[in-house]
């Protein structure tokens, strides 16, 4: 399956998605290394100038519900990620691919309804929802056209996401961590 990797604009901590995580190895390319290495074949949607080793379009869009809209657009039954959460599981991916049946699946944790949208699949019957939405958590929240599945059923860190300088240190302390733990 095919996954579209968003790159946005940062007011937190900019230019994350190209900051070096480990010795040549930025954000970005932690999180396509993860996707290629489950058989999904990533491209980046990204609103800054990027370079990568896979194909990258520009986003032009002026928020999430927008960009995920232009996507369907072009194309359908697709991955959303989000470019600064690199520690995407394959576990996670199987069990979001597994229950798939031809809507737009999205985790939503169940004690807050929060959702987990940048670990869906998207179909174009969404489209219509997202369209004039509010936000993009509204316009799925009010689409028939979803099944919702539970989020505790997923890995928590695969949902992990660097916004700020101690998201980063968080990460690589959690990478060091789980390279002495094999």
């Amino acid at each position: 399956m095919r996954a579209y990797v968003l790159v946005g604009i940062s007011k937190r901590l900019t230019s994350k998605h190209t900051r070096l995580v480990l010795k040549n190895k930025r954000l970005i390319d932690m999180v396509i290394e993860n996707l290629v290495n489950m058989g999904i074949d990533p491209i980046i949607y990204s609103k800054v100038p990027i370079e990568s080793t896979v194909p990258v379009i520009s986003d032009n869009s002026r928020w999430l519900g927008e960009a995920i809209v232009s996507l369907l657009e072009h194309d359908d039954g697709f991955f959303v990620f989000g470019g600064d959460m690199p520690l995407i599981r394959e576990d996670a991916v199987s069990y979001i691919i597994k229950r798939f049946h031809g809507k737009t699946i999205i985790p939503r944790w169940k004690k807050t309804g929060y959702l987990e949208p940048l670990h869906g699949i998207y179909t174009r019957s969404v489209a219509p929802c997202l369209k004039g939405a509010r936000s993009l958590t509204y316009g799925l929240k009010q689409c028939k056209s979803v099944d919702f599945i539970s989020a505790e059923n997923l890995p928590k860190e695969t949902f992990f996401n660097v916004n700020t300088l101690e998201d980063l240190e968080l990460l690589k302390k959690i990478i060091f961590e789980n390279k002495h733990m094999n």
